[in-house]
């Protein structure tokens, strides 16, 4: 039996909504989360037969919410711990220009990783982590921790070059 899955939505849609707010406590979040959800009840009906699709639903906008909630957690870690330029850069204003230029260039680097792969990069590279505790704290295995570093440290230095390895402290 195939589900119609707009039925589904018009029958869900506010009590999910309403569950969605009180996680993420952003309408904008929210609605996105909800369209996601849909979007993969949709897909995984076309693979497999989903007994509980209400179930289902909440189960899959609930990690949806709470994977969104620890990105969040983590990107504000993340922007608490850049360092601050030191004084002696300070004195000299063309060093701290390009300090500046370097950390920009960093972060817009680091960005373009997929999610999973940024979050894991920043734990060990910027806040010091070691693989079992950032695989702890994203709930993977070390060797996925692993990979995710050596794919973003591959990224970096394809996309700034030499000076990366040196100035990754300055970040």
């Amino acid at each position: 039996m195939k589900l119609d899955i707009s039925a589904l939505y018009r029958l869900h849609r506010q009590e999910l909504m309403h569950h969605l707010l009180r996680i993420v406590k952003c309408q904008e979040t929210a609605e996105d989360l909800l369209q996601e959800s849909y979007l993969i009840l949709a897909r995984t009906a076309n693979e497999i037969l989903i007994d509980y699709p209400r179930g289902f639903l909440y189960r899959t906008a609930s990690n949806l919410a709470l994977d969104h909630l620890r990105h969040h957690k983590i990107v504000e870690r993340h922007q608490e711990t850049v360092l601050p330029v030191d004084e002696f850069a300070q004195a000299c204003v063309e060093q701290e220009i390009a300090d500046q230029q370097w950390q920009a260039m960093l972060q817009n680097t680091i960005a373009g990783l997929p999610s999973r792969c940024r979050d894991a990069f920043i734990l060990h590279k910027v806040r010091g982590l070691s693989y079992r505790e950032v695989a702890h704290f994203l709930d993977i295995s070390e060797s996925a921790v692993e990979k995710h570093i050596v794919k973003g440290l591959t990224h970096c230095r394809k996309q700034l070059g030499g000076p990366f390895g040196r100035r990754l402290g300055t970040y």
